[in-house]
C-alpha cells in the first residue's frame, strides 16, 4: 500500500458490503418485510417464489447493457407474478415506501468506518458510487449515519440508469470531482461491478472481502486483477499516515 498511496489523489467507495454490511441476512430482511406488506394487501403467497423473483431482479441488471431496474416496474411485475392481478399506483407507492424503510433500518455502521474515512480524508478526496435502484435509500442512509459529510460526490445507479460495471457511473464520478481516473482507487466487493468496472475504466481497484456477498460473480479468464485485496476495511488506513505524522 505504501507504494500505491503516492499515485493516488482520490479514493471512491462502493456502499453495500463495503462501507456497510448488506449481505444475505439484510437481503432476507428486505424480502420478509416486502412479503408481509404484500400479504396485507393481496393475501397469502409463496415466499420461496417471491425470493426467486427478487433474486432474479437483483441479478438481471448485470447482463446485456447493464441497465438498472425500474423499481416501480419490477414491483408491479412481482405482484402480477404472485397474485395475477394489477397493482394500483397507491399500492405500488406504499410498497416502495416499505422497501425504502426496511433498507434504511436494516443497516448498522461499524464505528471504525467513520474513523477510517476521517483519516483518509486528510490525504485523499473521497467519493461514493453505489448500485441500488432507489437513490433516496442511499442518500438517506448516508445522512442518517453521518457518512455523507465525507464524500464530494455520490453517484447512484438509480439516477444514472445503468449499474456498475457500466463506465457511465465511473465517468460521472471522476468528472464531478475533476480527478484523474488513473489517480483514483475504487474500493468494492463485487468482482464484476466494482473490480472489473473500475479496472476497465482505468481506475485502480481494491477488492474487499469483509462481508458475505449476496451477488457472487465468478472470476473469468482474462479478467483484470485488483491492485489490492483486503480482508477488512480498516486495512486501508495504511494508505494515509496518522494525522500527527503528517504535520
Amino acid at each position: 500500500m505504501q507504494t500505491l498511496a503516492p499515485q493516488l489523489d482520490a479514493i471512491m467507495f462502493d456502499y453495500g458490503n463495503t462501507l456497510i454490511e448488506f449481505g444475505p441476512s439484510q437481503v432476507n430482511a428486505c424480502d420478509r418485510a416486502l412479503s408481509d406488506a404484500l400479504h396485507g394487501m393481496f393475501g397469502p403467497h409463496d415466499f420461496d417464489q417471491l425470493q426467486k423473483i427478487q433474486h432474479h431482479e437483483r441479478r438481471s441488471p448485470y447482463q446485456g447493457e447493464f441497465k438498472e431496474n425500474d423499481l416501480a416496474g419490477t414491483t408491479r411485475s412481482l405482484i402480477q407474478s404472485l397474485f395475477h392481478t394489477e397493482a394500483s399506483d397507491n399500492q405500488v407507492a406504499e410498497l416502495l415506501e416499505v422497501r425504502f424503510n426496511v433498507m434504511v433500518s436494516s443497516i448498522d455502521i461499524d464505528p471504525t468506518v467513520q474513523q477510517l474515512l476521517e483519516r483518509l480524508s486528510t490525504r485523499f478526496r473521497l467519493g461514493l458510487i453505489s448500485n441500488y435502484p432507489c437513490s433516496r435509500s442511499i442518500n438517506h442512509s448516508l445522512a442518517e449515519h453521518n457518512l455523507d459529510r465525507w464524500f464530494e460526490t455520490v453517484v447512484v445507479s438509480a439516477d444514472v440508469g445503468h449499474v456498475k460495471p457500466h463506465p457511465k457511473l465511473f465517468d460521472l464520478a471522476v468528472s464531478s470531482m475533476d480527478v484523474r481516473r488513473e489517480a483514483t482507487l475504487y474500493v468494492g466487493d463485487n468482482w464484476l461491478g466494482d473490480i472489473q468496472g473500475a479496472k476497465r475504466f482505468g481506475m485502480k481497484a481494491a477488492w474487499i472481502r469483509q462481508y458475505i456477498p449476496y451477488e457472487d460473480f465468478p472470476e473469468n479468464p482474462g479478467d483484470h486483477q485488483p491492485d489490492l485485496v483486503v480482508e477488512h476495511l480498516s486495512e486501508l488506513a495504511a494508505l494515509a499516515p496518522p494525522i500527527a505524522e503528517q504535520n
